[in-house]
């Protein structure tokens, strides 16, 4: 496949992603990301519109390799790193599980990328188009 504006996107997303975190590592006296559990909701905010709103969707419409499965398991393996982590930060606003959710995050960014730069795509079913000469 090849980089397109989506993926453009979501490394923006991911980029503040990395500015939220590293301000409340900083201390930012800021109104939402002074807290373990406003960092954490802007990161679950930013992640969430970075890989699920531009996602390619393609993922489960083709045939699976087993790159394609060991890719699947490894997301869903972050993704619920993710989620958990996000839920203890939230109830116990644990800086640990905030960095948890951040590296999983991050993760998830970068063997998506990586996925979408390297993988090729299999041309699209398109009628014959016959010659009208």
């Amino acid at each position: 496949m090849r980089l397109t504006w989506k993926d453009a996107v979501a490394t923006t997303l991911v980029c503040a992603i990395v500015v939220v975190y590293v301000l409340f590592l900083a201390g930012a006296d800021l109104p939402v990301i002074h807290q373990v559990g406003g960092t954490t909701s802007m990161i679950v905010l930013l992640g969430t519109v970075a890989g699920c709103e531009m996602s390619r969707g393609d993922l489960y419409t083709r045939p699976r390799s087993p790159a394609t499965l060991l890719y699947i398991v490894l997301a869903s393996t972050l993704g619920i790193a993710a989620l958990l982590s996000s839920v203890i930060a939230l109830i116990t606003a644990s800086e640990s599980a905030l960095l948890a959710l951040f590296a999983a995050t991050i993760a998830l960014w970068l063997i998506s990328t990586v996925r979408h730069a390297v993988t090729r795509v299999p041309p699209v079913d398109r009628p014959i188009r016959r010659s009208t000469r």
